[in-house]
């Protein structure tokens, strides 16, 4: 394996003021299966390394998966490059080493495990979809997978740390017939630990989903509370993380750009960026820049305290980065991002949210104005006073104002990759029905 270190004086050679190097690895391994046969079993492996320079206060970057050493003095020669050609820019800065402690991510469990077995898992999925209930007729994508990484950064302010992670993940979707009606539904986890796949929960939970909305009619526009399934809470955590961006706030893009302080939801409400949470997915000791992670409290109580931020908006914006350049490979500079985001469980038992219209699936979450917060987005699910199925409903009107609305957290936590949210009730919420 490559020392980034080496490249890193290499680099320094040819007088660049400040630079980085970034090596990441990973690999992933993906099953899928369909009526109890494999339909594809796919390994994929990736290396390389990105470097970031700075000179003059100019940024430069250039990536390789080529570790030649003819290669690799290209490689640096053309970060150099680009950065004689950028715009000088005084935010632009590497940070500074710090503390980091050393984080156990690595599940030894899911390596050991024969692909034969991991088969046999994804095969239980389907088979579990099938006995939850006879109404579900055809399963359209079943699958494993599982990936591992390791990332070591080296930068010219002391920076020389690395970690080796791993994860691994079920997902179904079957299809659920009744009087030549269909509906989808889906199941899905991803877990740190091996033995806490649990395959047959995966294949139950989407038979459910599915089956549950078989039926499905419009009922009349009206004002009711929601109640919003996990999934759906955490769609729409995952658009607030957008607006939660310090980039975003600093060029007036986001619907908190000047609410810093203020109340911008329920007293209820409080959203978690933990960096270091025990078994939570995207953990990790440091960012994409090698900054190390914490636990940022970033609303709470409904009152806006900070936003995401990385070494050049925080710079900019003259505070601490809170460990959140993210970095999808090494071909990329890093971005700003959350690691494990979520909104904390309640204190509410959610099968006491029994009145309103439950939400198990909205559509055009995506669409949701970032600076304006106003939405019109679809939404199915059950009306809960009646257990009636319900489709083809509107929800419309302002972020800020439904995250005022909130009147209950549930107690049950649920997280979908990175991002969690328990059940959450909404009160007073117009929809357009027929």
């Amino acid at each position: 394996m490559i020392n980034p270190s080496d490249v890193l004086k290499s680099i320094l050679a040819k007088k660049a003021d400040q630079a980085e190097v970034f090596f990441s690895s990973s690999k992933t391994l993906k099953i899928d299966v369909l009526d109890q046969k494999v339909e594809s079993i796919d390994e994929i492996e990736e290396q390389g390394i990105g470097i970031r320079v700075i000179k003059d206060n100019k940024l430069g970057f250039a990536y390789t998966s080529d570790f030649d050493e003819t290669v690799l003095e290209e490689t640096i020669t053309r970060a150099i490059d680009n950065a004689a050609n950028s715009e000088a820019d005084e935010h632009n800065a590497l940070p500074q080493k710090a503390e980091i402690t050393i984080l156990n991510l690595f599940d030894e469990k899911i390596n050991r495990v024969p692909v034969a077995a991991k088969i046999k898992l994804a095969l239980a999925i389907e088979k579990a979809a099938y006995a939850k209930d006879n109404k579900v007729k055809k399963t359209e994508k079943i699958s494993y997978a599982d990936s591992e990484s390791e990332v070591w950064i080296v930068n010219s302010n002391g920076i020389d740390a690395k970690y080796k992670s791993n994860y691994c993940g079920a997902h179904a979707d079957v299809i659920a017939v009744q009087d030549h009606e269909m509906e989808a539904g889906f199941g899905l986890s991803y877990v740190t630990k091996f033995d806490d796949l649990n395959p047959e929960k995966v294949g139950a939970e989407a038979a459910q989903r599915a089956v549950q909305l078989l039926g499905a009619r419009p009922i009349r526009s009206q004002k009711l509370s929601l109640v919003l399934d996990p999934f759906v809470s955490t769609q729409i955590l995952e658009v607030i993380a957008s607006i939660l961006s310090s980039d975003a706030a600093q060029k007036g893009k986001s619907l908190f750009a000047d609410k810093l302080g203020k109340q911008v939801g329920s007293k209820l409400l409080t959203i978690i960026d933990n960096g270091r949470l025990e078994n939570g997915l995207a953990t990790a000791p440091f960012d994409g820049e090698g900054v190390p992670t914490q636990e940022t409290k970033l609303i709470e109580n409904g009152r806006l305290k900070t936003f995401f931020f990385n070494t050049y908006t925080a710079n900019k914006g003259q505070t601490q980065s809170t460990g959140n350049a993210v970095r999808g490979s090494f071909k990329g500079l890093p971005m700003i991002g959350p690691t494990n985001l979520f909104i904390p469980a309640g204190k509410d038992d959610p099968k006491f949210f029994n009145q309103g219209f439950y939400v198990t699936r909205v559509m055009g979450v995506h669409t949701i104005n970032p600076i304006s917060g106003d939405f019109s987005i679809g939404a199915s699910g059950i009306l809960l006073e009646n257990q009636q199925p319900v489709r083809g409903i509107t929800i419309a009107g302002n972020l800020i104002a439904l995250l005022e609305k909130i009147e209950g957290i549930g107690s049950d936590l649920r997280f979908i990759a990175n991002v969690g949210a328990p059940t959450i009730l909404i009160s007073d919420i117009s929809i357009g029905g027929s």
